[in-house]
């Protein structure tokens, strides 16, 4: 495929509300968020996007169940991540969900979490 056919593609399959490639479109294939709009614009090649990203994520879940008192657990985990590690609470979490997500610059020692640091690693 050539640089310029994932354009074709986008500019056949994708009319954007804006020149710029901005603009809200109807949520219809999400049950939780059906009836609303979300925003949407063109993304940057990966690797720039990456470069953007903080090097780790605090995911904060809460359990709460019939048998439990209420607790709430944070999990330290590098942007590559952190859509495997959503998608596996999501779908078997079972009483544990995802509570908020949010961008961590540097997680405490005792996550023991590595991950992005000088690019020779891989993740960048």
């Amino acid at each position: 495929m050539t640089p310029e056919q994932p354009r074709a593609i986008s500019d056949r399959l994708w009319v954007p509300d804006n020149p710029d490639g901005t603009g809200w479109a109807d949520v219809d294939w999400v049950s939780a968020a059906r009836g609303s709009r979300y925003h949407y614009r063109h993304g940057a090649p990966l690797a720039e996007a990456r470069t953007a990203q903080p090097p780790f994520y605090l995911v904060r879940t809460r359990l709460e169940s019939d048998e439990l008192i209420p607790h709430e657990n944070d999990y330290y985990v590098t942007r590559e991540e952190l859509a495997d590690f959503v998608a596996e609470v999501a779908l078997s979490g079972g009483a544990e969900v995802i509570w908020h997500i949010e961008p961590c610059q540097s997680p405490p020692t005792e996550a023991r979490v590595s991950g992005p640091s000088n690019g020779a690693d891989g993740y960048d």
